[in-house]
Formats: structure tokens, sequence, C-alpha cells
């Protein structure tokens, strides 16, 4: 069975999906991708007249996906983030050229907004880090003119970025695993290409302090960077849903999609320990553009290809020689969005055009 393409069409994934599961008994429907799973958690009350969706609904949903929502609760309970500037319009920028220290960071305020049901997704790249006005406003009237919201001005934040991964019940914490980042694509801070189990006390807390006045009920990614300059976790980000190192925490000890799966099933869930030091690595095409970026832009590269040549100790997201079948999906999955970059439905860091 298909179902239409929700980059396409909400509407239409959404009613596809409800006639496969008038087809049979579906106990739940799961999803790793927000373009996926924003749907079901905003159609979750219609959809459970015919089976589970294992994600909260979307009045709690929502305090992630729109940042604004998300940073507005963590100052409000004393969880340390970067300065933010909260605009409605272009014209506010100006209210705020004398408090600005550079590089700055513009951040949409959604990475994905359905607009006309199709949806726009931006993603932070190279271009939204910014050390001027000029870029400042030119970046902020290209978000505003996409998605008819300003995004978030924020302070660059620099030092090692981290992620606590959790799985609550009505906010309160029944698993819980911790990464740091080792490569990021783009390089100046992006999606994590490698990574490795660790523990840090420091960031328990903060993580924990947000689901709970969320009330999740859940998985949830919360994404920190360690300020170099003051030690302390500063707020990235909350994915509120299945996030992209998942395989680390899997290969580390803690199966977060069949915990999730007990949650929803009303079973007990233990709280489980998880390896620390266990690496994980998206290689295609993720670190393969963390390198090829790298050895562009950075001058040690020798020791860049040393860090990429080095293959022992580590686990693969996709890669598997006993279960090739995703590897092949993830070439389909590249050569699909490639085709759609010529098309122009797409740019070269997979944001999605407004063309139709």
């Amino acid at each position: 069975m298909t179902y239409a393409d929700p980059q396409e069409s909400r509407e239409r994934f959404i009613n596809d999906l409800q006639d496969i599961l008038s087809t049979r008994e579906y106990e739940m429907v799961f999803a790793s991708r927000e373009v996926t799973t924003i749907p079901l958690s905003y159609y979750k009350s219609e959809l459970e007249t015919k089976t589970t969706i294992p994600f909260p609904e979307w009045d709690v949903m929502e305090q992630t996906v729109d940042k604004s929502q998300t940073f507005t609760i963590a100052d409000k309970i004393g969880v340390p983030t970067p300065t933010t500037h909260i605009l409605a319009e272009p014209g506010e920028l100006n209210d705020i050229v004398d408090q600005l220290e550079y590089p700055q960071v513009v951040k949409p305020q959604s990475k994905t907004t359905w607009v006309d049901d199709r949806p726009q997704m931006m993603k932070v790249t190279d271009e939204n880090y910014v050390n001027s006005f000029t870029e400042l406003e030119r970046i902020s009237e290209k978000i505003y003119d996409r998605t008819g919201h300003m995004p978030l001005i924020q302070e660059y934040i620099p030092g090692e970025g981290y992620g606590v991964e959790l799985l609550c019940e009505n906010g309160d914490s029944k698993a819980q695993f911790m990464h740091r980042r080792l490569r990021e694509y783009p390089i100046t801070g992006g999606a994590s290409t490698y990574r490795e189990s660790i523990y840090n006390s420091k960031l328990e807390k903060p993580a924990a302090d947000l689901l709970k006045a969320m009330n999740w009920t859940g998985v949830a990614m919360v994404e920190f960077r360690l300020d170099e300059r003051d030690g302390l976790p500063k707020l990235m980000e909350i994915n509120g849903r299945f996030w992209g190192s998942l395989p680390l925490a899997v290969a580390a000890g803690i199966e977060f999609p069949y915990l999730l799966y007990q949650l929803y099933r009303g079973d007990s869930v233990q709280e489980t320990e998880y390896d620390v030091g266990v690496r994980s690595r998206w290689l295609f095409p993720g670190d393969l553009l963390w390198f090829a970026s790298s050895l562009k832009k950075r001058s040690n590269r020798l020791n860049i290809i040393r860090q990429f040549a080095t293959i022992r100790n580590q686990h693969y997201d996709i890669l598997s020689a006993s279960d090739p079948l995703p590897l092949l999906g993830a070439v389909r999955n590249i050569l699909h969005q490639g085709y759609d970059v010529i098309t122009g439905k797409r740019n070269l860091s997979g944001e999605t055009t407004n063309q139709k």
C-alpha cells in the first residue's frame, strides 16, 4: 500500500492513511521524519478512532515545532538559552540593531511550515550565520516572505553540541540517553554526522525540566550547546519526534522505538542503562558532505583526512552488510532529492521551494 507524499499534500497524505487504516487492524502508526510526524500529531484525534498514534496531541507537539514557544517556556523555567529576539515583522529589526553582537544566527521559527497544504521546509545552513545587520536583514526577510513568520534572532553559542534523548509520560522521564556531537553538517552547526554516547550531569536537569513543563508524553531530543565561555548548557531546540542519531542510542543499548511502543500499550517501562563511548556515523551522505566541506573550508586537511578515514570501533546509521536494503533506500532518496534540485523543487541544502 502507498500513500501520497506529505511534501506534496498533507491532506491527501492523511486521507490515504485513513483509507489504509480502514483495510485492517493496525495497533500503532509510527513516523520518523518531521514531515510525517507533524500531520500525525495534528490529526491525532481523527486517526485514533482506528489506531494509536504514539506522539503527543498538537497543542503539546506545537511547543517543540514552534521555537518561539520553546524558548519562551525555557526562559520561564530558568533553562539557559542564547539571547533570543522574537519579532513579529521585518520592521522591528531596527528596534534591536544596537543590541546585536555578531555573529548572530537567524533561525526559522519552525523547520516545517505548511502553506496551502504544502510544507515549506527551511534548515539552518551556513547562510543563517550572519556577521552584519545587512546579512541579518536579508535572511530575515527571505524567511518572512516564505513562511509568513519572522525568524528567531539568536546569539551564536561557541562550544560543542550535545543531545539528550528522553522517553516521558506526562512529563516524567522513563528512559534517558545522551550523546556528544563529534561532526556536523553544515560544519558551522547542523545535523550530526558522527557522534558518541556520553553522560553529563549538567544536561540532565534542564532537559527533564523542559519536557516536564510541556507535560510531554513520548520521545523527544533536547539539543544543547555547552557554552565554552561560561560552561553552561544553552538550549538549541527540541525535536518532538525520533531524531536522526537514533541508531546510536540503539547501538548503546536503549531501544527507544520499542520503549515507546510499550509506553503507549500501557506496559511498564523500565529505566535502561546504556554504554558510554559508543560511536555511530551517518556516512552516506552526511559524513561525506562534512568531509568535502571541511576540506574546502578548513586548513588542517591532513587531520581531516585522518579523522574521516578512521573506521574502527564505530557503528553506522544505515550501512550494514547483513541488511543492505536501507542503504539502497538512502541512495534512492538522494537521487530523488537530486532530481528535485535540478527541477527547482529544492535547493542544495534540502529546503523545499515555493514552486508547485
